[in-house]
């Protein structure tokens, strides 16, 4: 029997291709609904706590725990008012996150500096975790690429050293969560993969990104060796491991696996969106992920604070400009697998 018999076998797998473009086909929220039904909780208003590791800027983790505790009540799994923790690394822009907790105001909303890979919480605290889009961030540079930023260009050694690195991480997130998830309680991931044969169309957009620090003339040999991007996207089969969720006392109640059609795409081909806010979009989607690992190469060269600065706007400046260059109208896709885990 074949991974995907097997698969399907064990937790009546549903292996679709979902193209999201609308609330009302978004598998996020199959997947939460999913997760809630699962759910075996007893937990007062005092002690309800839902955890989201990897925040991140905060509006897609508002947004859907916002969600969550919406469909909570509809159930009745809960009807008070739990308390609910943002996590994410010390250097994560939390000024964003803070400002729109203020602004929206949606419930009582905390924040924790820590890296998800450690245990954030006491044994047997929390009831709902949850993390999107957060998982192919690595917990450290397994190791410089030499002649790339980003795993997908990597050497095979390279990439060998980089998916042990992935492997070991995932090891470790789960490892905390269970031992923080109450008996019942459940962990609803969303983990970006690659596509059934490797694909990821994003690929391009990392290698320009590449391309741009290379015509960077500021940047030196050193620093150019040292700007490693620590992403890993996993296959399906990478993240469906079931030795490690029956180590981890997890039992697998959904899993599903789901491409996704970049919003920002979607607008600028049905003319939503101009060449240049295209452009722009693109660059703002980008940013994030990957500029820290751009800084920290020129920080490994001793180079000053405003130094930094100045260097990284020229670079996102020179990457708009190449992005706009090279736009084309093929969809944007990404990948992801979707999981709800309850503690044993």
């Amino acid at each position: 029997m074949d991974f995907r018999h097997y698969l399907y076998a064990c937790c009546n797998f549903r292996r679709t291709k979902v193209i999201a473009h609308s609330k009302s086909d978004d598998p996020i929220q199959s997947l939460i609904h999913a997760g809630i039904s699962a759910l075996h909780s007893s937990r007062s208003a005092a002690s309800f706590i839902i955890a989201d590791f990897g925040s991140s800027h905060g509006r897609t983790s508002i947004q859907t725990m916002k969600s969550i505790l919406e469909y909570l009540r509809q159930t009745n799994k809960f009807v008070g008012t739990p308390f609910v923790v943002h996590i994410d690394v010390p250097t994560n822009n939390w000024s964003k996150m803070f400002q729109l907790l203020i602004n929206e105001n949606p419930y009582y909303g905390y924040a924790m500096g820590r890296s998800f890979y450690e245990q954030c919480f006491p044994d047997k605290s929390i009831s709902i975790g949850f993390s999107s889009a957060a998982l192919h961030y690595l917990s450290r540079k397994p190791c410089h690429l030499a002649k790339h930023c980003y795993f997908r260009f990597a050497t095979p050694t390279e990439r060998k050293i980089f998916q042990k690195q992935s492997k070991f991480d995932l090891d470790a997130f789960l490892a905390c969560r269970s031992r923080e998830l109450i008996s019942g309680g459940i962990l609803l991931l969303n983990i970006p993969c690659v596509g059934d044969n490797g694909d990821m169309d994003f690929d391009a957009h990392f290698d320009l990104i590449y391309q741009c620090a290379q015509l960077l003339s500021l940047l030196t040999s050193d620093e150019l060796l040292h700007f490693t991007i620590p992403f890993y996207l996993r296959s399906l089969s990478e993240c469906v491991d079931f030795e490690l969720f029956h180590r981890h006392s997890l039992k697998l109640v959904k899993v599903e696996f789901v491409c996704l059609k970049s919003a920002v795409c979607n607008q600028y081909q049905h003319g939503h969106l101009t060449r240049d806010q295209y452009a722009r979009s693109l660059t703002m989607l980008m940013r994030p992920g990957t500029e820290l690992a751009f800084k920290q190469a020129l920080q490994s060269n001793g180079r000053s604070s405003q130094d930094i600065e100045d260097i990284s706007i020229q670079f996102w400046q020179l990457y708009e400009e190449k992005v706009k260059e090279t736009i084309d109208e093929r969809d944007l896709k990404t990948y992801a697998t979707l999981l709800v885990l309850r503690k044993k």
